[in-house]
């Protein structure tokens, strides 16, 4: 039986949660199990992960997969694991994350009568400090449910489709993704930015599944979103900013170039964004970064000053909230929510920066 989706699990570190993860993709219904392909990718990985990972590849050998290599980083992971999908559809769920079964399962029905080149889903934040379930859901308002969008239609309907489009909701037909040969950046955090971005800007069709299937866990210290984490990585973030920029030029060359020009520069506008936040507000040493922030703006705007006038706004916000030495709680809790009812009553999400 030909194999209908394919998971690729970069993996490394994660023996205290890979047995919950992989347990998540044990399907009552047999014919799924049988569509279904879970790579588990060891990127060198020094704990005992492969041999948790093992106990289900004995159970299901035609399900669960090994995949080894050289330690490389979670791009790299992700790149060696595209290699090996055998499936029509791909997505990726990281080790210490999982899925909602019965939710997984009608994301299958749904790609069984899809032939969309992205597939947008919600998804569930669970914050391990907090043990609260937050969803992150898409919402699709057409009354066809199977309706296939443009880019573009895409991104007339943005609040309601965001989730949908990072990392943990979007996933890839898998010959539209290989077609591309587009490699994601190796030996760096964030490069998850790359993947739900620029290989989405060639996207003739996408298609919107409203289950909630990924559950994204939070609030662990070792999290690459960690504010500490974050702080020392901002060379990380530099080079997918660079990354991202680098892509603009090939924008007249995807089917939808209008779509792909506004969905390129609406996430690499948010991701500019997250880097303020983390340089100039989540820093606790409100000066200590401000000199490298003013220096990476002003290769944005050499590069690219398309993208400069889009993120131009936001940068000086930000400069602003520095300055009064604004707390990355208050902003979080309190100033990020009044800026997106003002967003929502003012329809700037129809804008490019906000």
């Amino acid at each position: 039986m030909d194999k209908l989706l394919s998971i690729v699990i970069p993996t490394y570190n994660a023996e205290k949660f890979l047995d919950k993860g992989l347990s998540t993709f044990i399907l009552d219904d047999a014919d799924k199990m049988k569509k279904l392909e879970v790579l588990i990718v060891n990127d060198g990985t020094p704990d005992n992960s492969v041999a948790v990972a093992q106990k289900f590849v004995d159970k299901y050998p035609d399900t669960f997969k090994i995949i080894n290599k050289e330690n490389g980083g979670h791009g790299s992971a992700i790149n060696e694991g595209v290699k090996h999908v055998t499936a029509k559809f791909f997505k990726c769920v990281d080790a210490d994350d999982w899925v909602i079964t019965k939710n997984l399962e009608k994301l299958m029905d749904a790609l069984e009568k899809s032939d969309a080149d992205v597939v947008l889903s919600s998804y569930v934040d669970y914050d391990i400090s907090t043990k609260k379930y937050t969803k992150r859901d898409i919402v699709n308002r057409d009354s066809n449910k199977d309706r296939i969008y443009s880019l573009k239609e895409i991104m007339d309907i943005w609040p309601d489709i965001f989730n949908g489009v990072q990392y943990h909701g979007i996933l890839y037909k898998t010959d539209f993704y290989t077609s591309q040969n587009y490699k994601l950046s190796e030996g760096i955090f964030y490069e998850d930015q790359e993947y739900a971005t620029m290989p989405a800007c060639m996207a003739k069709t996408v298609q919107l599944v409203e289950e909630e299937v990924y559950v994204y866990r939070v609030g662990d210290v070792n999290q690459s979103i960690a504010a500490e984490n974050q702080l020392k990585r901002l060379p990380h973030f530099h080079k997918v900013i660079d990354s991202m920029l680098s892509y603009e030029e090939k924008l007249a060359q995807c089917p939808d170039p209008e779509g792909a020009k506004l969905f390129w520069a609406k996430k690499t506008s948010m991701f500019i964004g997250s880097y303020y936040q983390v340089a100039l507000i989540k820093s606790p040493d409100k000066k200590k970064y401000r000199k490298v922030v003013e220096q990476t703006n002003s290769k944005i705007q050499a590069r690219s000053p398309y993208m400069y006038g889009c993120v131009k706004n936001k940068y000086k916000v930000f400069t602003v909230f520095n300055k009064l030495h604004m707390s990355d709680e208050f902003y979080n809790s309190k100033f990020s929510k009044f800026l997106f009812d003002i967003k929502r009553i003012w329809k700037l999400d129809k804008k490019l920066y906000y």
